[in-house]
């Protein structure tokens, strides 16, 4: 490490009250919410003309990527079992700061914009059970945003038994959506035609980084385990076991949804679908079908933004055990036994993004979109400088402890790296604006951590 960490004497210790099921709930919860439902039309519109396996093999060469990313993190999660995750990872290979830069950009972009697009997704599909006007869809992506945060704040078993049930819940639509086209017959195979294709115009390859850039979005949240090792029993063994098998249950939904949409519509309606579930299950039940797919979907974002909220108050308890935010944040409730302070002030400012974001888009759908683009933006750079602290410490320290050895090293994290670096490079040419704001952010955070760090190192903290 290039330089010591900073903390306190003595920080309190979560109760690990978590078991294998509950962190893979965790992981499952967090990476199945609003994707596979709104970002489907996203790929058949520039993948489309290269037929259906080509369509597939973005989803299967992202979910594989992902899983490899997911295996290096058990790697470093059964090595450092302490809540923050990323954050104690990063900081035990590179030092304070790149940790720090972590924290700072979760909060302020990664986590509680996902938070904030996720209740808004929730919002956006009551709408579709309840007519709702724009700010009525607010105040409820609002509501649920503060709900779940008192929910989370009285228990971390409360927040966890709401995560199994939502994932069940979603997870029995999914597989609702994967069978009752097949079981029904209620499709065509000639609707997935062609199955490879090579139009005359068109960039393969400016297709293909469009159409990853939008399959980021579904897989996002393959870290958010991590920040709830303290909390898990056995953390060892457990935590690299919830992230493999919630990786895996998450390709294979992923795959057999999309069959399902492609099996029971033509390639050019799921490129025109807005609420793709919702037409699959219309088309099978008629306009009750609609309305079951619209809980469906809410369901699942609830679950999703539930989860979100239970791995970001970790991360910025870790930084202020180490010294970088208030002492009062990383307090231990000493009733409820939950970081409630943090929780309390990542829901503030999910709530105020929620509120600029509707302010300042056309409508929920384009705060929706705006919140994601923000999160993939952000979330690039540290989860692939995450996985690089496996090759840092691996040549580092390679007789260190190591219940978990990454599978398939050094190649696997390789192929993470190779499909994140074009995704990034893809962003930097569509979304270049977006990717400069994210950049003078973590500029920002580089000031406030050497104004911070030099007024701690004029304190020393009392023993």
């Amino acid at each position: 490490m290039s330089e010591p960490a900073i903390s306190p004497s003595s920080p309190a210790i979560l109760p690990r009250v978590l078991s294998v099921t509950d962190g893979t709930a965790v992981v499952v919860g967090s990476i199945i919410g609003s994707g596979i439902f709104l970002k489907v039309s996203n790929v058949d519109k520039v993948m489309a003309d290269y037929g259906f396996l080509a369509i597939m093999g973005v989803w299967i060469v992202v979910g594989i990527a992902t899983l490899f990313g997911a295996l290096a993190l058990a790697e470093l999660s059964a090595m450092f079992p302490h809540a923050g995750g990323p954050y104690v990872y990063l900081r035990e290979t590179f030092g304070l700061l790149p940790a720090f830069l972590w924290g700072w950009t979760e909060f302020w972009v990664i986590r509680t914009a996902s938070i904030g697009a996720l209740a808004c997704a929730t919002a956006l599909y009551l709408n579709r059970l309840v007519p709702l006007s724009q700010l009525h869809q607010e105040i409820a992506a609002i509501a649920i945003v503060v709900g779940l945060s008192i929910a989370n704040a009285l228990s971390t078993r409360w927040g966890a038994n709401v995560q199994v049930v939502f994932t069940a819940i979603k997870l029995g639509f999914l597989g609702m959506i994967i069978a009752l086209p097949w079981l029904f017959l209620q499709g065509q195979l000639s609707n997935m035609q062609p199955l490879l294709a090579s139009p005359e115009t068109g960039n393969f390859w400016n297709a293909a980084g469009i159409a990853l850039v939008a399959v980021m979005w579904p897989f996002d949240g393959w870290i958010n385990v991590a920040p709830v090792a303290e909390d898990i029993r056995d953390p060892q063994k457990n935590v690299p076991r919830a992230l493999a098998w919630g990786m895996l249950i998450v390709i294979a939904v992923y795959l057999g949804a999309n069959l399902s949409y492609h099996y029971v519509l033509t390639m050019q309606e799921t490129a025109a679908s807005k609420t793709i579930a919702a037409d699959v299950f219309q088309g099978l039940f008629g306009s009750i079908g609609g309305q079951l797919a619209a809980f469906g979907v809410m369901c699942s974002t609830f679950g999703a933004t539930n989860s979100n909220m239970i791995c970001g108050p970790r991360i910025y308890l870790a930084m202020a055990r180490d010294g970088l935010l208030p002492a009062r944040v990383h307090h231990i409730h000493p009733q409820w036994e939950t970081p409630a302070n943090a929780i309390l002030l990542q829901s503030a400012w999910a709530v105020i993004l929620i509120v600029v974001f509707f302010a300042w888009k056309a409508d929920p759908k384009a705060a929706f979109d705006g919140l994601t683009d923000a999160v993939i933006c952000a979330g690039i750079l540290f989860y692939s400088l995450t996985v690089a602290a496996v090759y840092v410490l691996r040549r580092r320290d390679p007789d260190r402890p190591r219940p978990y050895r990454t599978w398939g090293y050094p190649w696997s994290p390789l192929l993470f790296f190779a499909v994140y670096i074009f995704v990034f490079s893809r962003l930097l040419i569509d979304q270049w604006k977006e990717t400069l704001g994210v950049i003078g952010l973590i500029a920002a955070g580089v000031v406030y951590y050497s104004v911070v760090v030099a007024r701690r190192a004029k304190t020393p903290i009392a023993p």
